[in-house]
């Protein structure tokens, strides 16, 4: 039979557990406290260290401001703006900290020189003299290894583009020997032949021999386009007008009882000269693209019958 444990063995054990179970938070916080990284502090993301730049950069400016002359003033300004720019983005606590040293003895150099002391003035003339010989020491550096090191290679896509410019600048004119394209097709080419493509841009028919398109061809293309859109607009404007014309004479009749020569008369006449010149063009295009369509027939007529040829004369070799 065991007897049951006194009250004191109880308590104490209890008290053990209890200890064991509030020293495990704390346990818990120092371990992860030391896997644990350390925050980083982004010093241009802090306010306390954007208020002390700014604080230290309108000091220096004010002092430039009470310089004894004033092309000393507007070249240690320009100094102090540029320093700043170009340190702006600092993230080394080391870096930053020694910026702000060399700015703040800059300002207790500029208030000495403010105050007329001859030798700190003379020191600010030497730093930026210094400062100009090293920025044209550093430029003609840069512009000597500019011309020193080899031109970057051209991607593919860049070849490309530099191609497409050249061919487009040397097809900006008309060939002094190119023929008519309704001449073709020609009895005897160099190479195989070439199959044009009857292709239509918006009504405005042209054959295409090959890629890319010659300039001269697109400026064709585009004045033809332009001036027929020009007439539809001018034929819609009229349109327009006829309206107006008719209530004129409208008025006309009413007021004085009719002119001899109204006003839709002219409306109508150069509304009929408008869509004449369409009609005109459009017929033109259309006689146009039926000649290109038999030339690429009879291109593809001979292009069969030479590469018959050609099978026959392999198979005979």
């Amino acid at each position: 039979m065991r007897w049951p444990r006194s009250s004191s063995h109880m308590t104490a054990r209890g008290e053990d557990a209890a200890r064991r179970i509030t020293a495990q938070p704390k346990d818990a916080k120092r371990l992860r406290s030391l896997f644990e990284m350390h925050k980083v502090l982004v010093p241009r993301l802090s306010g306390i260290h954007r208020f002390a730049c700014l604080a230290l950069y309108r000091a220096l400016l004010r002092r430039c401001a009470k310089l004894p002359t004033t092309a000393l003033d507007a070249d240690v300004k320009a100094l102090v703006q540029q320093k700043f720019h170009r340190y702006r983005n600092l993230q080394s606590p080391s870096q930053t900290s020694n910026a702000l040293k060399a700015g703040y003895e800059a300002l207790d150099l500029l208030h000495s020189a403010s105050q007329g002391h001859r030798n700190d003035v003379e020191r600010i003339t030497t730093l930026i003299s210094q400062s100009r010989s090293m920025k044209q020491e550093n430029a003609s550096m840069q512009r000597a290894l500019t011309a020193a090191r080899p031109p970057k290679p051209l991607s593919p896509k860049q070849r490309k583009k530099e191609e497409a410019k050249r061919f487009q600048a040397s097809t900006a004119r008309r060939h002094p020997d190119a023929t008519p394209i309704l001449c073709r097709p020609r009895p005897v080419v160099r190479g195989g032949r070439r199959v044009p493509v009857l292709v239509s841009a918006r009504g405005i028919p042209f054959l295409r021999i090959k890629k890319p398109q010659p300039m001269v061809l697109s400026g064709v293309i585009r004045s033809k386009l332009e001036t027929r859109w020009r007439r539809v607009e001018h034929r819609e404007m009229l349109n327009t007008e006829l309206l107006f014309a008719r209530d004129e004479d409208m008025w006309d009749r009413l007021t004085t009882g009719g002119e001899p020569a109204t006003w839709i008369e002219a409306v109508e006449s150069s509304l009929k000269e408008v869509s004449r010149l369409i009609k005109v063009t459009d017929y033109k295009n259309k006689q146009l693209a039926e000649a290109m369509w038999k030339v690429v027939l009879a291109e593809r007529k001979l292009a069969a019958e030479e590469e018959s040829r050609d099978r026959l004369a392999e198979k005979k070799s």
